[in-house]
């Protein structure tokens, strides 16, 4: 009999050693702010995790950046040797530390998805981190925001287009992500908004952008009470889609919605959207499912690459 495929979401903290003005997270927060290792342990957090061996269990750490405390490559290294989590799971990274992710919790279960922050890398030195990581097989993409900054720069810098850094991590065999900066993609008063979507489209479907944007905004049916929980740090088991607890992590109680649920909430993303019922992308090793469709679609683009100006 088949196990059923679940995602445990993790947040270990939302410090983190970059200092992005865009970010969304205070600084207090980022020098100072919670982790889950606080109250529980890393051995209690492993403990609790070997109770979920009738599942198939990806895991999703995002931040912050889950990789500025130390307790998370050893929660990390513990679970990758469990047969119940699954490989292909994704964590979000600033690659700062690709070298102690390398020699503290290598695994090819780990897809990490890599962001390109030009304020504090250099091209060379975001390429060979993440080059490093792509030869133990733990990349799973780079993200690079198409920022007037981060544009400006790649020209002003590097002499280089969007499509260089593409053509670049290729060599590696690495997928860049070219994303909206959220001021312009999703402001449809910018007086440039069809050029700049024009722009991005070039690099992701028009239908992933209507995702990332929230077109489908209607009422509609939901597996995520079913398959995808944040586990809190005091273990609480909670879903996007209600306000329930669903048990605890370390008394080893999960409680799923018996039947997709409907919800009418905002989820512009790519870890969200694929569990809702109106569409038929893969709940299971999203980040990989995203790269592989938007790769096919710009191999089948027939299109002159053009270049966009603020």
């Amino acid at each position: 009999m088949s196990k059923e495929t679940i995602m445990f979401r993790f947040v270990p903290t939302m410090r983190c050693n970059f200092r992005c003005e865009y970010c969304f997270v205070d600084n207090k927060v980022k020098q100072n702010g919670k982790t889950m290792f606080d109250v529980h342990t890393v051995d209690e957090w492993v403990e609790a995790m070997k109770q979920y061996d009738d599942y198939n269990v990806e895991l999703y750490f995002w931040g912050g950046e889950p990789f500025c405390i130390d307790e998370t490559y050893a929660f990390l290294r513990e679970c990758v040797k469990m047969d119940h989590i699954i490989s292909g799971f994704r964590i979000d990274t600033n690659v700062f530390f690709a070298d102690k992710i390398a020699e503290l919790c290598p695994s090819s279960k780990i897809k990490l998805n890599c962001s390109y922050h030009m304020q504090y890398h250099s091209l060379e030195q975001e390429f060979e981190k993440v080059k490093k990581l792509k030869e133990l097989d733990m990349v799973g993409m780079v993200n690079f925001v198409a920022s007037k900054y981060n544009l400006e720069h790649l020209k002003e810098d590097y002499g280089m287009t969007v499509k260089d850094l593409i053509d670049k991590f290729a060599e590696i065999g690495v997928f860049v992500n070219i994303a909206g900066d959220f001021a312009y993609a999703n402001n449809r008063k910018y007086e440039k908004y069809e050029e700049y979507r024009n722009y991005i489209l070039q690099f992701i479907s028009p239908e992933e952008w209507d995702w990332l944007r929230n077109k489908y905004s209607d009422e509609r049916l939901c597996s995520a009470g079913q398959k995808m929980f944040t586990v809190e740090y005091d273990g609480t088991f909670t879903s996007c889609i209600s306000d329930r607890k669903y048990g605890n992590f370390f008394e080893g109680t999960l409680q799923p919605d018996k039947e997709c649920g409907y919800c009418e909430k905002n989820c512009p993303s790519l870890v969200a959207y694929p569990f809702r019922c109106d569409n038929e992308f893969p709940t299971v090793n999203s980040l990989l499912a995203y790269v592989e469709r938007n790769q096919k679609y710009r191999n089948e683009r027939k299109e002159a690459y053009f270049e966009f100006e603020f």
